[in-house]
């Protein structure tokens, strides 16, 4: 049998689908749909993305910046450059206004109004093996052993964690993988650093997540980590566009301008609290 792969998309995946041209994001939106039947879903990477989606959506609002609309010297009215100008300003400030309009849709009325929603809605609905959702009993057994490795400290887990969502999540592939065909293999699609270090755009695996897997799955199986979502697309057959391609790589990148922008942050505030120790103990 030819080699086949199963896809969990995490959390950040699907909200970055926001940050993505709108075109880009249906194409590979469908073609996820296309696939149900060989993507690990479930309720907690749903409720992370139900819990999410607006301030996502309100960032990009609030980085919205309304077009000026900047005056000219008396001397330049009522010549055709001062005409043009003034209406290029005001197609402007219409577009932003259709722009903000259009958000507000999205957050009052996404049912109707957010493709994003819709297509992620019609995913998770889906009522495949590979669905960890309500009424399943089987999720009371993989949040108990989610329990169990997030109070020993085992990854997936987040530094300052309180929540066993990775450890559920974590959990859920394995049982999915322990239950599928021999030539079923795991891609994990994720950005944030939960299940292993991402360097200029490459993914690592966990190295105790990658030995767990072997023990608990089998020695044969692979599992890999990807920080591209056009990567699982490939693996699924599916003929990804350049386009999407080159606005992932944008994504990406700014992911790392952010995660940057966070690390730079923690060590001031290191050195904050190293200062503040010093004048204490003068």
């Amino acid at each position: 049998m030819a080699d086949e792969w199963l896809i969990f998309v995490d959390t950040n995946i699907f909200l970055d689908f926001y940050r993505a041209s709108g075109e880009s994001a249906k194409r590979q939106l469908n073609a996820l749909e296309r696939h149900q039947n060989r993507l690990i879903t479930g309720d907690q990477v749903r409720m992370e993305f139900l819990n999410n989606r607006q301030r996502v959506i309100l960032k990009s609002l609030n980085e919205l910046k309304r077009p000026a609309k900047d005056g000219l010297p008396q001397i330049f009215s009522g010549t055709q450059a001062a005409r043009m100008m003034a209406k290029h300003q005001d197609n402007a400030i219409k577009k932003f206004k259709e722009i903000r309009t259009k958000a507000e849709k999205m957050l009052a009325d996404p049912t109707h109004h957010d493709q994003v929603f819709q297509t992620f809605n019609r995913i998770f609905d889906a009522n495949t093996p590979l669905n960890l959702c309500r009424p399943k009993k089987e999720r009371f057994a993989v949040r108990s052993l989610a329990r169990k490795r997030f109070a020993l400290g085992y990854p997936p887990r987040k530094a300052g964690d309180n929540s066993i969502g990775d450890a559920l999540n974590w959990e859920w592939i394995v049982r999915c993988a322990e239950s599928s065909e021999p030539n079923q293999h795991i891609l994990i699609v994720s950005r944030d650093g939960d299940f292993g270090a991402v360097h200029n755009g490459t993914a690592y695996l966990n190295d105790w997540l990658y030995r767990e897997f072997k023990d608990r799955v089998s020695k044969k199986r692979k599992i890999e980590l990807t920080a591209r979502l056009t990567d699982a697309l490939k693996r699924l057959d599916e003929t990804v566009a350049a386009e999407d391609e080159r606005e992932e790589e944008k994504i990406i990148r700014e992911w790392d301008l952010e995660i940057s922008a966070e690390e730079l942050e923690e060590i001031e505030r290191s050195l904050d609290l190293g200062n503040l120790a010093e004048d204490c103990s003068a």
